[in-house]
């Protein structure tokens, strides 16, 4: 996959618009838009991979998405230990979350303790 289509798929994948990633990246949205669909002048390798960092912080795991992609492995292929490996923990306690959310939803209900709110402790 070329470059520019990664970085396509990945700001379509993750919902990431032009104009919010050149805002925090300080790069127009047009010489974006330009990169994106492969028109235009050559990005530096310095502004890309800064354009790339402040994609993940607008969408966290876009960074990873872009790399595998470009690697030529599609996400739901890629090697999970390599994606979790990939992860700060703030992305890694996010991930778990979801996770214990879409095991259980009743996880979401307990407090602290592990006990339903309305449950009490017997002493």
């Amino acid at each position: 996959m070329l470059i520019h289509e990664a970085f396509d798929k990945t700001l379509r994948r993750y919902g990431i618009s032009a104009k919010d990633l050149s805002r925090l990246a300080n790069v127009s949205a047009a010489h974006i838009s330009q990169f994106r669909n492969g028109k235009g002048g050559a990005v530096s390798h310095t502004t890309l991979e800064d354009i790339i960092s402040r994609m993940d912080e607008l969408a966290p795991g876009s960074k990873s998405c872009f790399y595998l992609l470009l690697a030529g492995k599609s996400v739901e292929e890629a090697d999970i230990d390599t994606f979790v490996q990939s992860m700060d923990d703030v992305q890694l306690g996010s991930l778990l979350t979801a996770i214990a959310r879409r095991v259980s939803p009743q996880t979401s209900q307990l407090n602290a303790n592990g006990f339903r709110s309305t449950e009490q402790i017997a002493v």
